[in-house]
């Protein structure tokens, strides 16, 4: 038997050479045998470390098999003295007599199963020292080799004088003492067949350069002493990718002219390449040391080419000292075939599989080879401090899914080749921005024939270095790369299309910014019923779905973009965030609905936008969003994303429950109507904001006694000379007062005061600047094509197309978003007769179907928008500008009426101020003027207004419309203002009006308040608050506005006196007022008045009293008794002193039954 494994030893079979040679003890023969295989040598000697007589050994076979046995010794340490035939001698350590496995059992189950972390520790050539003695250990994986030896230059290149110990793992290992660091070596390994050949060690840490293989000895923990301990720190911290990175990739070649980008040396990195990288502020660099296709002789290495370790670990280090993250490219998923040390290792291909293109792939399926790649990869990370490695993510997952993460270890996946994987049309397409579904490209994809892998495409023009990191991969890091000069991009990712969480870097003009990718959400605001709802005209609620939203799609906080534009080819939101650069987030077109859509992850409040528009015919353009709840102030015309949810908490709750319960046609309603850009300006001459006016206009409306607030358009306008009758965003607040939220401030604390708030509303007409509506989508979409019904000459707009139903939509959630958002209390409805006739201010028009002048579509939007207020919001005042005769405006839709509840009564202001107008002496010819208007006045739930459009365009103030001096210009107006409190309707005075400013209203200055020094502008203004009060504190005059039943003549035709007189009733007859104007400017001495009751008459308001400017000729003891003459078909009279242009207000006491 022992013969057996003596022969095995010579013929270099022997996978045990330990059972055989060293030192045995046969307790048997109690002697200690020592067994030595020296091939070559002549004669052999063992020699004893205690110095005692040295020991001759017998050869025992004449292949160089020597024997020793020493009796009575059961251990011995020794060297070995080796003679040759030339008498040469050496003396060393014998392999065999130091038996310490540095590879376990334990290593070698772990490395079957691959999960042997620290392989390099394990497998290849370590400096040991064992049993006292210096050495180096051998390790290496030749499973089905017959016979591993180690061969150098220390045993001549023999093999047979070192063969190693087989593991039951298939692992060989042996020490050889004596040997250093330096010691070139290979293995050589038999096969199962007999074959011999030498192996490069594939755990070496340092080679000769290609073709020559051979392996250093070398011992990597004391070449370089690192000085990076704190980057090191960090790193293990963070563990993952930060964004952004830059990174710079440096090529090593031989006999290259140096530079930035490419050099010879290890040394020139440091030299040449690390102060670029410093000064450049790049965030990593990355390093290719592996020609395509080059032969190396060991991965563990860096490519001896280029110099030694230490100078590779000596960059790094200064790299990371810098703050410089360095990457260096992996072990290629192909190797060459010519030359590879790891192809058929041990006669078998245990690390290779042939692969296409005559090249080789490594072997996955063994787990010792996954192990090999996974120790690799933790190699260049504990040994050489790299931060990250390069491959691609087909060839991560298949080396490294499912492993343990490598501590502070991350990783480039970048194609090397990367296949097109979208057709040259569909490329073009998404450059010419002509492709309405941007994310069926755009964003993440499967990968055809790639189980596992996604395609993540991008659209990134003008970017510079594009990376995608994904949330659930941390330490993977995806450059995209180009594939069309356009800015497409992609990259293989890892994992499925709706699972990937991932961001975006890239730079771009200098700037580097990280992102979602708004491609990577499927998200849509709208559902089929939406669509469905707008296309009919009755999604009242649609402004929560158009324009931009805030929203949380999967976690991620954006902005939702919608917009309607039905015959665009391309649509793109674009703002600050991308540069305005439309061909950066081309919209996705719902299809059939005419809706673009996005998700915008990353935006959120403050961020500006508009919509850049491709028509189908001629050049890009920019416009505004229509949906828009808050904007740029002018004259930047952007939109800004705005939440109106939660802005301001509101306080008027009281308020508000009772205005739904109110009867709005039996309350007093004396409105102030206010242009807030001029009705007061601060002292450096800009406009007050919305909470200024808060703080001033409230205090003066209630000192002044009006119930409501009526505002000019408050909707943002690009033109402040049209008043903000040309509106360009409807839903948004003009930012010229401020945020949307200090409007809401404004309303809640009117409320809070008991000040109704009206916004007056334009959806008669829009301006046609090109960033707003006009031609929004390359074609008439909000207004009609013809000009004919399209346009307003007189005021060059355009008029909407309200046969279309979703314009009609955007109208009416318009106003309901105003009435619910800002809580006003009724909208003044700009322009109606406008939108009623076709043929308004227009000598060419188009009929309508049955041939006649009427804007049935209009008409139907009229009613339709008043209904649906009505019955959403009860209480809410819808008022008609409306100047034309046409009946029924201010009464119910289901009685055949428009839907308004108030209409403003048009007639009445020209009839009277054209009366007022005139010298007193020509009155008379024109006395119908003033009483004309109660024909009509209970036909319409009329609004008197002396509104803005009488105090411009050289028609003159109110005061200034006045004859006379300026005295009787006073008494003039204080007359007028007289009979508007005592007519039926309810009042409107525009600002100015109420101090009588003598100039007309100028839009670009505040109201000439320094009039109120001089008195008779301070008394007129008194004059006005008193009315008021009494307006409001006598139900007679409020009540009964709009029946019959609460007005009657007293005296309707005394033309020749200029005398007026007339009854004001309450819903209690009883509660009457007496009315006495004399419009004449000569006094009406003893002027008898028959009144309905036998009573004492209090004078209430005199207008020709001194406070308010008058000559003070008021009624003795303010009160006068009721005589028993009958007059003006009354049994009862007054007798009364009228001085001239005077109006005097009479009230009956209460009437006693004796």
């Amino acid at each position: 038997m022992l013969e057996e494994h003596i022969q095995k030893i010579i013929e270099l079979r022997h996978e045990a050479p330990y059972s055989i040679l060293g030192p045995h003890y046969v307790e048997r023969e109690r002697m200690l045998t020592i067994r030595a295989f020296l091939p070559g040598t002549e004669r052999a000697y063992v020699l004893p470390a205690n110095g005692s007589v040295r020991r001759e050994m017998q050869r025992i076979h004449p292949d160089g098999l020597f024997v020793a046995r020493i009796p009575g010794v059961t251990m011995l340490e020794y060297r070995l003295l080796a003679v040759d035939a030339a008498g040469q001698s050496s003396t060393f350590h014998d392999p065999y007599a130091i038996h310490e496995p540095s590879f376990t059992h334990a290593d070698g189950q772990a490395l079957q199963t691959g999960t042997l972390e620290n392989l390099f520790a394990k497998l290849g050539a370590h400096l040991r020292v064992k049993e006292g003695v210096m050495g180096v250990n051998f390790t290496v994986w030749a499973p089905h080799a017959s016979r591993v030896s180690v061969v150098g230059t220390f045993n001549e290149w023999d093999g047979r004088r070192h063969p190693l110990e087989r593991h039951q793992s298939g692992v060989w290992e042996l020490f050889v003492p004596d040997l250093g660091l330096g010691e070139l070596y290979k293995y050589e390994i038999r096969n199962a067949e007999g074959a011999v050949f030498l192996k490069t060690d594939p755990l070496a840490f340092h080679t000769e350069v290609y073709p020559k293989t051979a392996a250093f000895a070398y011992d990597w923990q004391r070449c370089h002493d690192w000085s990076d301990a704190p980057w090191m720190a960090r790193a293990m911290e963070t563990s993952g990718w930060e964004l952004p990175v830059a990174i710079h990739r440096v090529t090593l070649r031989e006999s290259t002219a140096a530079d930035p980008e490419q050099v010879a040396t290890y040394g020139q990195l440091k030299d040449i390449v690390l102060p670029w990288l410093s000064e450049r502020s790049f965030s990593h660099v990355e390093l290719a040391f592996w020609s395509d296709g080059e032969t190396v002789a060991g991965y563990f290495t860096p490519n001896p080419r280029y110099g030694r370790p230490e100078e590779l670990m000596a960059f790094i280090d200064a790299c990371h000292q810098r703050d410089i993250g360095v990457i260096l490219d992996w072990i290629p998923p192909r190797i060459p075939r010519e030359g590879q040390e790891l192809s058929w290792f041990d006669g078998t291909q245990i690390y290779d599989r042939d692969d296409v293109g005559g090249r080789l792939a490594f072997d996955l399926e063994r787990p010792e080879v996954r192990n090999f790649l996974l120790a690799n990869a933790l190699f260049w990370r504990q040994v050489y401090h790299v931060d990250a490695l390069r491959t691609d993510a087909r060839t991560f997952v298949e080396r490294l899914q499912g492993q343990a993460a490598v501590d502070g270890l991350r990783f480039l996946l970048r194609e090397d080749e990367p296949r097109p994987t979208l057709t040259a049309t569909e490329c073009a397409d998404l450059i010419a921005g002509c492709h309405t579904d941007p994310h069926a490209l755009l964003g993440p994809h499967p990968l055809p024939g790639e189980s596992g892998l996604s395609v993540v495409r991008a659209l990134l023009p003008d970017a510079e270095a594009p990376f995608l990191l994904c949330e659930n991969q941390p330490r993977v890091l995806y450059p995209l790369h180009w594939v069309h000069n356009g800015g497409l991009c992609e990259t293989r990712v890892i994992g499925q299309p709706e699972s990937l969480r991932y961001r975006l870097s890239a730079t771009e003009h200098g700037r580097t910014w990280t992102f979602e990718d708004p491609y990577a959400f499927a998200y849509s605001i709208f559902g089929d019923q939406d669509c469905h709802l707008f296309a009919e005209g009755n999604h009242y609620r649609i402004f929560e779905k158009f324009g931009a939203h805030v929203r949380t799609v999967r976690g991620v906080s954006g902005v939702n973009f919608a917009v309607w534009a039905p015959n665009a080819r391309r649509v793109s939101v674009v703002g600050t965030f991308n540069e305005w650069d439309g061909r950066r987030h081309p919209m996705r077109l719902r299809p059939g609905s005419g809706i673009w859509e996005l998700f915008v992850p990353g935006l959120g409040e403050g961020d500006l936008y508009k919509f850049e528009i491709l028509p189908r015919n001629g050049p890009l353009f920019l416009k505004t969003d229509p949906y828009a709840f808050h904007t740029e102030t002018p004259p930047g015309t952007a939109s800004v994303v705005y939440d109106p949810a939660g802005k301001h908490q509101w306080r008027d709750g009281e308020w508000m429950q009772r205005r739904a319960g109110a009867k709005a046609w039996e309350r007093p309603v004396a409105i102030y109507e206010v242009h807030a850009g001029s009705w007061r300006h601060r002292p450096d001459g800009s406009f007050l904001s919305y909470r200024d006016l808060a703080d001033q206009l409230i205090p003066y409306v209630l000192e002044m006694g009006f119930t409501h607030i009526e505002f000019l358009p408050l909707a943002e306008h690009p033109y402040g000379p049209s008043w903000g009758y040309q509106i360009s965003n409807f839903y948004a607040p003009t930012a010229r007062f401020g945020k949307p939220e200090d409007l809401m401030e404004l309303i809640d604390r009117c409320h809070q005061h008991g000040i109704g708030v009206i916004l007056d509303w334009v959806p008669a007409h829009f301006p046609k600047d090109a960033h707003a509506m006009a031609w929004f989508d390359g074609t008439h979409l909000y207004e009609h094509a013809d000009p004919r019904q399209g346009e307003h000459p007189d005021w060059g707009t355009l008029i909407f197309n309200y046969g279309r139903h979703e314009i009609e939509n955007f109208l009416i959630a318009n106003a309901l978003y105003c009435l619910e958002n800002f809580h006003f209390d009724g909208l003044r409805v700009d322009a109606v007769a406008s939108m009623l006739y076709l043929d308004y201010s227009k000598k060419d028009w188009i009929p309508n179907k049955y041939g006649g002048n009427e804007n049935l579509e209009a008409i139907e939007f009229i009613k339709h928008t008043n209904a649906v207020v009505h019955a959403q919001h009860p209480g809410v005042m819808m008022i008609a500008e409306e100047s034309t005769a046409w009946p029924n405006v201010s009464r119910p839709t289901d009685h055949g009426g428009l839907g308004f509840g108030f209409k403003w009564n048009m007639g009445w202001m020209h009839d009277v101020l054209f009366y007022l107008q005139k010298e007193p002496v020509h009155r008379r010819h024109h006395h119908d003027k003033l009483t004309f208007g109660i024909v009509y006045a209970f036909n319409e739930n009329f609004i008197l207004s002396l509104s803005h459009d009488e105090v411009v365009h050289l028609k003159k103030s109110l005061l200034g419309k006045m004859p006379g001096t300026e005295r009787e210009q006073f008494a003039n107006l204080r007359l007028l203002y007289a009979f508007m409190y005592g007519h039926p309707g309810k009042k409107l005075l525009f600002m100015g009006g109420e101090f009588g400013q003598p100039s007309e209203w100028n839009h670009d200055a505040e109201l000439e308040w320094g009039l109120l020094r001089k008195l008779p502008h301070r008394c007129l203004q008194r004059f006005v608050a008193d009315l008021n009060r009494l307006y409001r504190q006598e139900p007679a005059c409020h009540q009964v506005d709009f029946r019959g039943a609460g007005f009657e003549w007293l005296d309707a035709g005394g033309a020749e006196t200029n005398v007026l007189a007339f009854l004001r009733k309450a819903r209690d007859p009883r509660e009457t007022m007496v009315f006495v104007l004399n419009f004449s400017d000569q006094s009406r001495k003893h002027y008898r008045i028959g009144v309905p009751f036998p009573v004492e008459y209090r004078e209430l308001l005199n207008s020709d009293a001194r406070e308010y400017g008058g000559s003070g000729e008021t009624l003795a003891g303010k009160g006068i008794m009721a005589e028993e003459v009958s007059s003006h078909g009354y049994a009862f009279s007054l007798v009364l002193n009228l001085p001239p242009l005077s109006a005097v207000v009479l009230k009956p006491a209460p009437l006693v039954l004796e």
